[in-house]
């Protein structure tokens, strides 16, 4: 878009809004924020007791069964919510319904958590935030990535570096929706590899995504990059489930 037409729709704006005025984007009511407080109050956590690595409910054991198990290749990973609910409609909204501008309320919420999470200390510190990539198609035909629109609010509020390119995808695989454990680690193995040009060594990562099931795209990431030199690797998502 020009700056001719963007100046155009900003001095336009006041009276948009009269006519048609801003709403939530999952609740419909009216809102100046693209998801309104009653829905952001709204999202569920998840259950505690968690698993000190994964961050899912464990009932009453200090690991879940997988990570007592496999220790996966990232150090921590924590996730806003439980992927039902409002949490669920505005994930499903941000990615398939072309609503990008979810992205900064959401993110905003991330951040937030980050802060206040019992690993914020470690996530607080890091030293690069990078988003989950897309392979080339999917993010041609979606019109952006929803976990980098994410991970660029998460790195403005927390103050650390974004580095969206520091990660790439190198294999397509098919959609992870449906698949057990097993098949989804399967599906990403060798998806990601880090950027021969992007500083990774001796640095401390947090990956951002959107939802997670069995943190196996973290995984893969955390592999990824501990190969390229990184000394930790994060994950934080909005959602599991």
């Amino acid at each position: 878009m020009s700056p001719g037409k963007r100046g155009l729709l900003s001095l336009a704006e006041p009276f948009l809004d009269l006519i048609y005025p801003p709403r939530c984007a999952v609740c419909g009511a009216g809102s100046a924020s693209p998801l309104c407080q009653a829905c952001l109050l709204a999202i569920s956590p998840i259950a505690p007791p968690h698993c000190h690595i994964c961050g899912q409910s464990t009932g009453d054991r200090p690991e879940c069964s997988h990570c007592s198990r496999h220790q996966p290749s990232f150090t921590a990973a924590r996730s806003l919510g439980a992927y039902d609910g409002v949490l669920k409609e505005a994930v499903h909204r941000l990615k398939y319904r072309d609503r990008p501008q979810l992205a900064e309320p959401l993110g905003i919420a991330l951040a937030q958590f980050a802060r206040e999470t019992e690993i914020n200390h470690d996530l607080l510190a890091a030293d690069l935030i990078i988003p989950v990539p897309m392979s080339a198609r999917r993010q041609r035909l979606r019109g952006y990535n929803q976990a980098e629109r994410l991970a660029r609010v998460v790195a403005h509020e927390l103050d650390i570096a974004l580095d969206s390119d520091a990660l790439k995808r190198v294999k397509s695989s098919r959609p992870q929706v449906g698949l057990k454990r097993e098949a989804r680690q399967r599906n990403l193995a060798g998806a990601f590899a880090a950027n021969p040009t992007a500083n990774v060594t001796g640095k401390t990562i947090v990956v951002i995504d959107d939802v997670t099931t069995t943190n196996s795209t973290i995984d893969e990431c955390a592999k990824a990059l501990r190969a390229a030199g990184a000394k930790a690797v994060y994950g934080l998502t909005l959602a599991a489930g």
